[in-house]
């Protein structure tokens, strides 16, 4: 893995040299729209300020699955909409869903991701992306993953892409007054992506890419709080397209009973910024998890998923001034953690 990740950040920087860094607005992060998790998540490479993770979180980290013992479902929409009264286009949207299936040799993810905004200030036109990927955990404190990236965008110029991604996570645990110190790294869009898309990029030219091509990410994220009713958490990561831009994000999230979690996030795009098209309002999001029973059902109770877990979030952004997302999603995790070391008793003969 050590060695792979190596030459992935030498053929970045040997990429960088010859490539014409001119995303569309909104182009590096345009997975992050479609659900709360991913929008107000902090793009969260080390799996967030406190550690969370599903399906969506591929988009960051493809090892961040590799500890969930579950069947995960998730699905969620958002809702993008410009107050800018002269748009010729007012109305936008995003969608995705995915599963999470683990085996006895890693974690298997699958995930649909849509998106759809002809928006004057965000105009990514439409795309429909799928990702496929696998999650190991190697030892107690590392993981590491790998997943498979595909999709069409259309309504410009039509454009595919066929890609990769690689990511790795460890625990540090206990680090000064910190709790589960994670350290995570990921080398993402490893491929073509939409090369050819027709869109308009940051400087008013035609975009050169829509997900930059060796786009290296680093996180940390750590719990500062905790209790047996509240955790706080925070999480700082750096992303650089081809190191060409970076991109800062800086996450706070709060828990109340493992129950109730409000996240705060903030994303700085230096390139945006230059361009003068960002601003700094923070995404919002909240999350209230609950346990449900199903007694009448066989196969339920065969497969131990009598109990299951059901969460459901929404998140708030306002984006480039006169664009907002407002996002809804439900996961399910279907059966109970199992949160208990296994016993071990020695009997003489």
């Amino acid at each position: 893995m050590r060695k792979i990740m190596s030459a992935a950040v030498f053929l970045a920087f040997s990429a960088a040299a010859v490539h014409a860094y001119n995303p569309p607005v909104n182009g590096e992060n345009f997975y992050e729209l479609s659900s709360p998790e991913l929008l107000s998540g902090a793009s969260s490479a080390a799996g967030g300020a406190v550690f969370s993770a599903g399906p969506q979180s591929m988009v960051f980290n493809p090892a961040l699955t590799a500890l969930e013992q579950r069947v995960a479902l998730s699905v969620s929409y958002t809702a993008l909409f410009s107050a800018e009264e002269t748009n010729s286009v007012a109305f936008g949207s995003a969608f995705q869903t995915g599963i999470l299936i683990p085996y006895k040799w890693g974690i298997f993810s699958g995930w649909v991701n849509g998106t759809f905004s002809g928006l004057d200030e965000m105009r990514l036109m439409n795309s429909i992306s799928l990702k496929a990927g696998i999650a190991k955990e190697i030892s107690a404190r590392l993981s590491v993953g790998a997943n498979l990236n595909g999709g069409v965008l259309w309504g410009a110029k039509p454009d595919w892409l066929l890609s990769g991604n690689l990511g790795m996570i460890y625990n540090f645990g206990k680090v000064g007054f910190t709790d589960d110190f994670r350290l995570g790294v990921s080398v993402l869009n490893l491929g073509k992506n939409f090369t050819d898309s027709g869109l308009v990029g940051l400087d008013g030219g035609s975009s050169a890419d829509v997900l930059t091509v060796c786009t290296v990410k680093a996180g940390i994220g750590a719990t500062l709080l905790s209790n047996e009713v509240i955790k706080l958490g925070a999480s700082l990561d750096f992303t650089a397209p081809l190191f060409q831009n970076l991109i800062t994000d800086i996450g706070l999230q709060f828990v109340v009973k493992d129950v109730f979690r409000i996240s705060v996030a903030e994303k700085i795009n230096l390139s945006e910024s230059l361009a003068g098209i960002s601003n700094y309002i923070p995404s919002v999001g909240i999350s209230f998890k609950f346990m449900f029973d199903v007694k009448n059902s066989e196969y339920l109770a065969n497969n131990g998923w009598s109990q299951s877990e059901m969460k459901i979030s929404s998140a708030y952004k306002n984006m480039y001034n006169s664009v907002n997302a407002v996002s809804a999603g439900l996961d399910l995790n279907l059966g109970m953690q199992d949160t208990e070391a296994p016993v071990i008793t020695l009997f003489e003969e």
